[in-house]
């Protein structure tokens, strides 16, 4: 075998996996069964340092997240800033309990055992569905269901199927 880059008059003990050259046992260092001269770990190292350090600038720069409720009920601000600006009456988001889009999934998927049912509190339709499952004609009648539910209004949805559906006001 060749010699040692570093220590000429040492025998080499491996190649460095980073830049190919003959090492000695002073210059090796081992990791995950691979060889590598200092030069290349002190490479590998500023590098990560480097990368580091931009992770870090980035993290300091950005601005904080903000979630906004999109379908549900009015949190604090909204509430506030909709009654300031309707001369002081005091206007109302419509409360949803119950998802149109989880009960559709679930009459699709799950309609033959009533699952739907059960999601939107028809606890007795839910058991009819339950009892008769070996028919499959509660599979059927729950899949018709499922892509009813997802295709209707929001408000028709939350009228017929959700009781603790508050309408805006």
């Amino acid at each position: 075998m060749a010699n040692c880059y570093v220590h000429t008059d040492a025998s080499s003990v491996g190649v460095c996996v980073g830049c190919g050259k003959f090492i000695c046992e002073n210059c090796n260092t081992e990791i995950k069964n691979k060889n590598y001269c200092k030069n290349c770990i002190e490479e590998i190292f500023n590098e990560n340092n480097k990368k580091i350090e931009k992770l870090e600038d980035n993290n300091r720069n950005q601005q904080p997240m903000v979630f906004m409720n999109a379908g549900g009920g009015g949190g604090a601000s909204s509430s506030s800033s909709s009654s300031s600006s309707s001369g002081g009456g005091q206007s109302y988001a419509p409360r949803y309990t119950k998802s149109k889009v989880a009960a559709g999934i679930l009459g699709i998927l799950l309609g033959g055992f009533g699952i739907h049912k059960f999601y939107l509190g028809k606890w007795f339709q839910g058991l009819i569905y339950l009892i008769f499952c070996w028919t499959y004609i509660p599979s059927i009648i729950g899949f018709i269901e499922g892509i009813i539910y997802l295709i209707s209004n929001d408000e028709d949805f939350a009228r017929k199927h959700d009781k603790g559906y508050m309408r805006a006001g």
